[in-house]
C-alpha cells in the first residue's frame, strides 16, 4: 500500500466511528421527545439511549395504527418485535399492541403497529393516547403523547 492510501484510510476511520457514534447521554438517560404535524398527521419522535424512535399516527380516522421507524448507529434492532408496546388513554382505558410488522433491517426499521381491541370505542370521547415503548435502546421506557380532543 502506498502512503497516500495508507494516509486516506488513517483519515477515514475517525470519520466512520463519528458518524456511527451515539449523540444520546449515558446509559439510561431520559429520552427527549419532540412532535411536528403534517398533513397526514402528527409525528412524535423520542431521541435517546442509542436509538432514534420516530411515531407517526394519522388521528383517530387511522384507529389504533401507527408508523413506527427506529433508527441506530450502535446496535441490531431485528429483535425488537414491540409487542410489549401499550396504548393508553386519559380515561385509563389501554390497548395491548399486536406483533410488530417491520421487517429485519439491522439499524433501520420501520413497520405498522396495530392494537388489538375496539379502537373506535377507546378512541372516542378521549382527549389524548400515549403510546409507551419498553426496552427500546438503553431507555426502560418511552412515551409519546398525542392530542385528541379539547
Amino acid at each position: 500500500m502506498n502512503k497516500h492510501a495508507v494516509l486516506a484510510s488513517v483519515l477515514a476511520i475517525p470519520l466512520a466511528l463519528a458518524a456511527c457514534s451515539s449523540t444520546a447521554g449515558p446509559s439510561g438517560a431520559a429520552a427527549t421527545a419532540t412532535a411536528s404535524s403534517s398533513s397526514a398527521g402528527v409525528t412524535q419522535t423520542s431521541d435517546g439511549g442509542g436509538v432514534t424512535v420516530v411515531a407517526s399516527w394519522s388521528g383517530p380516522a387511522a384507529g389504533a395504527t401507527f408508523d413506527v421507524k427506529l433508527d441506530t448507529h450502535s446496535g441490531d434492532l431485528d429483535a425488537l418485535d414491540l409487542s410489549n408496546a401499550v396504548l393508553r388513554n386519559d380515561r385509563g382505558e389501554t390497548l395491548a399492541a399486536r406483533p410488530w410488522a417491520a421487517p429485519k433491517g439491522g439499524h433501520h426499521r420501520e413497520g405498522a403497529l396495530t392494537f388489538g381491541g375496539d379502537a373506535s370505542t377507546f378512541l372516542g370521547g378521549a382527549k389524548w393516547i400515549e403510546l409507551t415503548l419498553a426496552g427500546v435502546g438503553d431507555i426502560p421506557e418511552r412515551t409519546l403523547r398525542w392530542a385528541i380532543g379539547s
